[in-house]
C-alpha cells in the first residue's frame, strides 16, 4: 500500500527585475493527486512550475515535500515541458530521449547501467510506446511525443511530474488518452501538476484546480472553482 506523501507550498514568492511575479502562493496537496493549474496568460502558471523545479530562484517562502525541502530532492521531480521548447528536429531516438531520465542517478559521461535498461525498458512498456523506442522523437504524433517525455519522468523515478500545457496541439481522442495515463500514474502515488488553459471538457479530469493570477485566488475541486466570482476575479471581465 502507497503511503500518501504531502505537499506544501508557504508564502512563496518570485520576482524579476523588481516586478512581483508571484505574491505568497500558499497551497498544499497530497500525493495521488492530479492538480490543474490554471489562469490567465501573465499570471505565472509556468513560473510556478519553474519555481518547484529550482529552475527559477525564490524571493521568499518554502516548499516541502514529504515534510523534507523539496531543493534537497530535486530527484523526485520531473519536468515535461511544452512542446514549443522542444527541438523536433533535433535527430536524436525514443530510447535515448527516456534514458536521459537516468542521467542524474548515474552521472555524466558514465555508461548507465542494468538498472536503467530496465527502467527505461519498463516506462517505454508502462506508456505503450516499447516498440517506437528507434524511431526519432520528431517523426512522432503529438501524443507519442508526450508519452515518451511522461516515459522519461518514470524512468527518472520521479514522484512529482509538472506538465506545461501537455495537451496544446493534440486532438481529443489524444487528449482523452492522456488524461487516463495521467489518472492511471496517480493511482501508483504520483503527484502531477498540469499547466491548463481549457476549461472545457477535460477540466473533470482533474482532482482539484489551482487558480492562479499572480497570487491563488481559490484552490478546490473543479466546481468549487469554476465559478462566475472566482473565473471573474482571475480572468477579468
Amino acid at each position: 500500500m502507497n503511503k500518501t506523501k504531502f505537499f506544501q507550498v508557504s508564502n512563496l514568492s518570485v520576482s524579476y527585475k523588481k516586478n512581483i511575479i508571484l505574491d505568497k502562493i500558499n497551497f498544499s496537496c497530497k500525493s495521488g493527486q492530479l492538480i490543474g493549474i490554471i489562469g490567465p496568460n501573465g499570471a505565472g502558471k509556468s513560473t510556478l512550475i519553474k519555481a518547484l523545479l529550482g529552475i527559477v530562484p525564490i524571493a521568499s517562502g518554502s516548499i516541502q515535500y514529504n515534510n523534507q525541502p523539496l531543493e534537497n530532492q530535486q530527484y523526485k521531480i520531473a519536468y515535461i515541458p511544452q512542446k514549443s521548447q522542444i527541438d523536433w528536429d533535433y535527430p536524436v531516438t525514443v530510447w535515448d530521449i527516456v534514458m536521459m531520465g537516468r542521467i542524474r542517478a548515474t552521472g555524466w559521461f558514465r555508461q548507465f547501467d542494468r538498472i536503467s535498461y530496465q527502467l527505461v525498458e519498463e516506462s517505454l512498456t508502462k506508456l505503450g510506446i516499447l516498440d517506437l523506442k528507434n524511431e526519432c522523437i520528431g517523426e512522432l504524433s503529438g501524443g507519442q511525443q508526450q508519452r515518451v517525455f511522461l516515459a522519461r519522468a518514470l524512468a527518472q523515478e520521479a514522484e512529482i511530474l509538472c506538465l506545461d500545457e501537455p495537451l496544446s496541439g493534440v486532438d481529443y481522442t489524444t487528449q482523452s488518452v492522456i488524461f487516463k495515463i495521467l489518472n492511471k500514474l496517480c493511482i501508483e502515488n504520483k503527484t502531477i501538476f498540469v499547466i491548463h488553459h481549457d476549461l472545457g471538457d477535460f477540466i473533470k479530469y482533474f482532482d482539484e484546480l489551482i487558480l492562479l493570477n499572480k497570487n491563488i485566488i481559490i484552490q478546490g475541486a473543479c466546481e468549487e472553482v469554476l465559478t462566475p466570482q472566482f473565473l471573474q476575479s482571475a480572468y477579468g471581465n
